[in-house]
Order: C-alpha cells, then structure tokens, then sequence
C-alpha cells in the first residue's frame, strides 16, 4: 500500500495486463494466421515497444527531463530514417528548460516542440500539427563547439544568451540528429535540465500509472503504424509512390517533403525508383519497411540509402532497384522475406520537389531499364559494403 493509502499494482498485476499484447497484436496484423516466424518477429517488435514505453515515459518526466533514445535500429517502430538519431522529452509548457550540450559535425540536428504527446496513441491519431522546429545550428558556439540555451515561455530577465520560445501547447521535444556518412559525421550531445523546479521522485503511484499504460501503448503505437501503411496501401496504391501529407500531420517536418507507396513483388520481380534530384537540397533519403512501417533491418541489410551513400547516374538522376533479390546494381533497396509494406523518399529543405516514379519490371530484365554504364556490385563487393555498413551504423551513438 502507498502512502496515500492506495493498493498499488504488484509486479504480477503488472505482468498479466501484458500477456495479451503479442496474441492481440497478431490477430490484428495477420487474422487468417500467422507463421512461427511471424509470431517470433511481432513478440520482438511489441518487446522493443515495451523497453521504449519503460525509457521515455516511466523512467523519467517533465521535472526531471532527460533526452530518452526512442526510435532506431533495436526499436524499429514509425519507419525510422536509419539517418537519425531520435531522442525524446517530456517537457511542462509552462517550465524553463536548459538544453546544452556539443554540436559536433553531423549535417543537421532538429529539436521540434510537440503539441500532443506521442506516448499516448490517442493523441497521436488527433494528428496535431507541428508548432516549432527549433535548429541547433541556429545557436552560438564556443572554440570547442559548447552550446547552451534557454528554452522557456518567455525571455528570463536579464539573460542575454540563446533563448527558444516555448510553444504554449508543447508537451514533448522530439530531438532528430541526421548524419549520412555514419562514421565520418560527429553526432552532437545533449543535455536538457528544468532550471525553474529541480523536481523530486516520482510518486509510486505515478510510477504505477505509467506501468499500467505500458500494454495499451504497445497496442496502440503499433496498431497505429499499421493502420498507417495501410491507409497508404488504399490511398496511395501499390507499386506507387505519391506526395504524402498524412505525415506531415502527424509530427514530420514542415521543411521536409515526404514521398510514401507500397511494394508488393514477387521474388523475380523488382520495382525501378527513379527521380530527378532538387537543384538544392539539405537531405535527402529513400527506404524500404514493412507492413507494419518498420524500416528493414538497415544494420545487415541495405534497405536505406541517402544523398552520400547513392549512386548518382549519369544523366543526374537516382534510381534504385527494390527486389528481395540480389540485382547487382551500387542502388539496391533490399526488402527483405516481406511479402508488401512501405517505400518512403523525403527532401528536406529542397530548392524544388521531382516527384520519383516507380516501375515493376522482371528482376531479370533490370539493366534493360537502368543506363547502359550503371556499375556492376559482385558478391564480393556486397559483401564487403554490407560490412562496412553494419560498422558505421554501430558506431553511431544511439543513446
């Protein structure tokens, strides 16, 4: 019993609110049956959930903010571009934060001020836009590249370093760190503190709170992504890929343009991306996911590719080849065993935004629609690129 007299939930209370998760969620995304490795592959998506539910909303809250990892390659929910770092923070509107830390030599880092807090599923299908995208390149540096500034409703008295306003409704900062040469690129670090309450323990009541909600939010977030792709999948067509503005409602980035379709091959079947590139652009990224919008494993396979990984073709155009087999060309997007799901481009910060195309072809039949000088990648060189890959991406800081 708690001190304000309350019968709180024990460790086994908490445990059987958990045992329908993995059941109810594969009814959900495989109603006529599901394999064993289907099975095995939802438990482990609902299991990272959990360890995402533990981090960003029961270790710690709005008086004791800490920038919390949220999405990656070990919590792949939401379509993570493998390009960025996600961290997330509980944050009071009405409370004076210090955010400080080391820029370091990544192409950007984005902190944006969220009006609905993404750790409750109901809010997020509210779609509330985004208020404020705050950048860090926006701030002072020292010789060492130190930065540090005040994020609060209004300008403290008498302060006259860096100061971001803090968006009235903002219930949670969503920080992106983009890097595209993944062991080249410094990511930055960051540290948030409340200056105007130093906080306390959470109550054991609230620490309860936030336990219960764990089952629910791991249904919810990914019942919510499913029913997503889907949403593409009937709006948007298979083999297909559009202009989204679903995104963009949701919590993307106001300066990003966000491309979305569905692939759905055979084995010797691929699909031709291809695209037009912007005069200017910041960033700019293509991937592939499954049906329940997590990215294919982008540490083993290459399901990703960015604006310094990409082959650029002669004529000045990007094109990959989507397939689950091998095709031989520098611009594959491996899919891995999923039969459908997700293809998703964006441009961040573009002069211009090409619409890409998409084209099925027999996987045989690809070099006839690629130019004639696109290279020729061995077995030997997918090898040893998939290897440097795994290495970069695990030498970038996650947390």
């Amino acid at each position: 019993m708690s001190e304000s007299g309350q019968t709180l939930p024990s460790w086994a209370d908490q445990m059987r609110a958990l045992e329908r998760v993995g059941d109810n969620l594969i009814a959900k995304w495989r109603p006529d049956g599901a394999t064993e490795t289907e099975t095995q592959d939802m438990n482990k998506l609902a299991f990272s959930i959990l360890a995402s539910g533990y981090l960003c909303r029961v270790y710690t809250d709005a008086h004791r903010p800490v920038f919390m990892p949220l999405w990656n390659y070990a919590i792949n929910q939401g379509g993570p571009d493998p390009d960025y770092i996600y961290s997330t923070a509980e944050i009071d509107a009405q409370g004076v934060y210090e955010i400080s830390g080391y820029r370091g030599t990544s192409r950007f880092v984005e902190i944006t001020q969220q009006s609905f807090d993404m750790m409750h599923p109901s809010d997020m299908e509210q779609g509330s836009p985004v208020p404020t995208i705050n950048d860090l390149d926006d701030l002072a540096l020292d010789e060492n590249g130190y930065f540090k500034v005040v994020l609060s409703p209004e300008r403290p008295p008498d302060y006259s370093g860096d100061w971001w306003e803090l968006h009235p409704g903002a219930h949670r900062l969503l920080m992106r760190k983009c890097a595209c040469d993944w062991d080249g690129e410094i990511d930055a670090r960051v540290a948030i503190s409340r200056v105007d309450d130093t906080g306390g323990d959470m109550s054991p009541e609230e620490i309860a709170r936030r336990f219960s909600d764990m089952a629910a939010w791991i249904e919810g977030m990914i019942e919510f992504d499913m029913k997503l792709v889907q949403y593409y999948r009937e709006h948007h067509g298979v083999n297909t890929i559009l202009r989204s503005s679903k995104i963009d409602s949701m919590g993307g980035l106001p300066k990003q343009a966000y491309y979305d379709g569905i692939h759905e091959i055979d084995d010797d079947e691929a699909l031709i991306l291809e695209s037009e590139l912007p005069k200017e652009c910041r960033y700019w990224q293509a991937l592939v996911g499954d049906d329940r919008f997590c990215t294919v494993d982008w540490v083993n396979r290459q399901s990703s590719l960015n604006d310094s990984q990409a082959h650029i073709d002669s004529d000045g155009k990007f094109r990959a080849v989507i397939s689950r087999l091998d095709p031989g060309v520098p611009n594959w997007l491996d899919k891995a065993d999923y039969p459908w799901g997700i293809i998703q481009m964006r441009w961040n910060r573009a002069s211009d935004y090409p619409d890409p195309t998409i084209k099925k072809v027999p996987l045989g039949e690809v070099r006839n629609h690629l130019p004639e000088d696109t290279p020729v990648v061995t077995p030997a060189q997918r090898r040893e690129g998939l290897r440097q890959r795994r290495d970069s991406a695990q030498l970038r800081r996650i947390w």
